[in-house]
């Protein structure tokens, strides 16, 4: 092997089969090689792992960073800091943002965003709304790695039946998976009732599994169940996955 840029030595490194002592050899920010000390290459940089563990980077499939247009919650900058601090190398972030992931333009504006300001890898979901069903083939174009729906009262990109099924039928076409916010509305407008006179009331207490009085399990599991039946890969569940 010729050189590298950089070489991790003599770490316990976590792989698929256990915990070794190894040492990595990086070329050009990837791994290239993981060996004993006497086989590895030269190296411009060298650090020294002894005694410590050396992880694969973690992907997080699910993040909300709030820019463009509600960057008083969070932004792209603070947020892929805080990722790389805690060990999370490539995050996946959601689309409803001001302007939302919905066309091909607010994709550009994000992607503008996240190339000035990540500190890590990244990908987009793209929207799967009411009214942008004839853009989705564009944010695949342009390189969504997914697409996210809201089926509770999100006013950013609610839908309904029709349009759900519609939308996973062009998911299906474009090869891109779905993921599904599984809420019910009309039953979280109405959970006081349940929480009064339904013994499967939702609990308030912060140690158990409920979200929120305002959020019944039902609500969640009945959206889910809709879900799962307008998918047209009805023998590959999988490419509906709930958040």
């Amino acid at each position: 092997m010729d050189g590298v840029d950089l070489i991790v030595r003599g770490g316990m490194v976590v792989v698929p089969g256990g915990i070794v002592r190894a040492s990595l050899a990086v070329r050009d920010g990837v791994i290239v090689g993981v060996s004993d000390d006497d086989a590895l290459p030269r190296a411009r940089e060298i650090i020294d792992a002894s005694g410590r563990h050396v992880i694969p980077g973690i992907v997080d499939p699910h993040v909300h960073f709030r820019s463009p247009g509600f960057e008083y919650k969070e932004d792209w900058a603070t947020g892929t800091s805080a990722a790389a601090f805690g060990g999370v190398t490539t995050v996946l972030e959601m689309p409803n943002s001001d302007p939302p992931t919905a066309t091909a333009e607010g994709l550009r504006v994000k992607q503008a965003i996240a190339a000035r300001d990540a500190y890590v890898d990244y990908g987009l979901y793209g929207m799967l709304g009411q009214g942008n069903l004839d853009a989705l083939a564009d944010l695949a174009r342009d390189g969504v790695i997914g697409l996210k729906c809201f089926m509770g009262n999100n006013p950013i990109g609610h839908l309904d039946d029709g349009a759900l099924l519609e939308g996973f039928e062009i998911a299906a076409r474009l090869g891109l998976r779905v993921a599904v916010h599984a809420e019910n509305a009309t039953i979280m407008i109405r959970s006081p009732i349940w929480s009064r006179d339904r013994p499967c009331a939702p609990s308030t207490r912060w140690d158990e599994p409920s979200r929120s009085p305002r959020r019944p399990a039902l609500a969640c599991t009945s959206r889910t169940r809709a879900a799962r039946t307008r998918c047209p890969s009805s023998d590959r569940p999988r490419r509906a996955a709930s958040t």
